[in-house]
């Protein structure tokens, strides 16, 4: 009977054992697959035209200093929803969320704006590169620069990235520029008084992600701001 006991106990301790190593997956058991994540991809600006006067624009009844603009752009792949952001200088004015590819805005006349547009999912959002018009009407002040066209291409060779951009001002007024690098969201360079468009060659590593942000300044005082993202995780 004893011999039968011992069998018995031996039996249930087994049970035991597989069901916990059964139910917890046990050392080196599959790994339940990972959550695919798409974030939306960036959209594209339409109107108005970067680095124009605003053409595409309603007057306002009985109101003399502002303009309703006409904002659109390009569908981001994987976007539910937008965000629409306007700066004057530094300054946030506006922030609108938008469900499809078009809005309407008031906005003051005779000043240049810059503007982006924020692509918004469940699992993140992708803000786009920075687009600048100039509203129309008359010019409180001297009119501020537009934001500065970036372009990034890739030297794989070398591993460097050649950075250049073109500005350019309503006034026709002769520009400044500062330039900030920055890798995974950490400033790696900087570059102040520039009269030049173009930086010199810059390494990248792969699999990293940088942010250019280039300020257009005139004599007045006046600038925008520029900004542009690049991934290198997919390779060139």
């Amino acid at each position: 009977m004893k011999y039968v006991k011992h069998i018995i106990e031996l039996y249930i301790i087994s049970f035991v054992v597989g069901v916990f190593f059964a139910c917890s997956g046990g050392e080196g058991g599959e790994q339940p697959p990972k959550e695919e994540l798409n974030p939306p991809e960036k959209a594209i600006g339409v109107l108005p035209a970067n680095g124009e006067p605003c053409s595409d624009y309603e007057e306002i009844a009985e109101n003399d200093t502002q303009v309703l603009i006409s904002f659109s752009w390009n569908s981001a792949r994987f976007a539910q929803s937008y965000e629409v952001i306007i700066l004057e200088g530094s300054n946030e004015i506006v922030r609108k969320s938008v469900g499809g590819l078009h809005t309407e805005i008031e906005l003051d006349r005779g000043k240049t704006y810059t503007w982006q547009i924020v692509s918004i999912n469940d699992d993140g959002s992708s803000t786009s590169n920075t687009y600048s018009f100039t509203s129309p009407g008359i010019p409180q002040r001297n009119f501020a620069p537009y934001a500065a066209t970036i372009t990034v291409e890739f030297d794989t060779i070398n591993s460097e990235m050649l950075i250049s951009w073109v500005g350019s001002d309503e006034d026709g007024d002769a520009l400044s520029y500062e330039a900030l690098i920055y890798q995974s969201n950490e400033l790696i360079y900087e570059f102040n008084d520039l009269s030049d468009t173009f930086l010199p060659p810059i390494s990248y590593i792969p699999s990293r992600e940088y942010s250019i942000e280039v300020t257009s300044k005139d004599s007045f005082g006046n600038f925008s701001i520029s900004e542009v993202t690049v991934s290198t995780f997919s390779g060139f």
